[in-house]
């Protein structure tokens, strides 16, 4: 062999070596964002999970049972959260998952946290929180979804308005 065809091998195996160096650092890449696309999914799973575990439940203690027609005969907001003795799955109304929070694992993946606010809205500007003296018959609910190895953070919100047939 000349020194032309050495020089021709030698380029054709570097050139096969940096082929081969691109092609897994392609694949790796895409298993990562694989990998984040799956958590994202999980965590808005987690999210919605939440919202209709929640809004399966009375929109508000004076409400499990009876019909309420004034404002007055709610839950305070500053009384949102369970009622002593109540204990999570156990909630009864909407409002029990104000400021609960729960951790669900991914095994060897990631650790994530569900937490979740309920505060009275204005339905004129639905945005808006009111202050925990005032009652509406509308609810919003703010579920937050973290985790430990991904830096993205979900957020939904989801409102719950309380109607009744005559």
């Amino acid at each position: 062999m000349n020194t032309g065809q050495t020089m021709l091998t030698v380029g054709a195996m570097v050139l096969l070596g940096y082929t081969v160096l691109m092609t897994n650092r392609s694949s790796l890449t895409h298993g990562v964002i694989l990998q984040q696309t799956e958590i994202g999914v999980y965590m808005i799973s987690l999210a919605i999970s939440r919202i209709e575990e929640a809004s399966g439940r009375a929109f508000d203690a004076a409400s499990a049972g009876d019909i309420v027609t004034s404002t007055a005969a709610l839950t305070a907001g500053g009384s949102f959260g369970p009622a002593t003795g109540e204990t999570y799955p156990d909630f009864n109304d909407f409002d029990d998952y104000d400021n609960f929070a729960k951790i669900d694992t991914i095994p060897g993946v990631d650790i994530l946290r569900v937490h979740s606010l309920v505060r009275y809205i204005e339905p004129a500007n639905p945005d808006s929180v009111l202050n925990s003296s005032t009652k509406t018959f509308h609810k919003r609910m703010d579920v937050t979804v973290t985790g430990t190895s991904t830096s993205d953070t979900l957020r939904m919100s989801y409102i719950f308005s309380y109607w009744a047939f005559r």
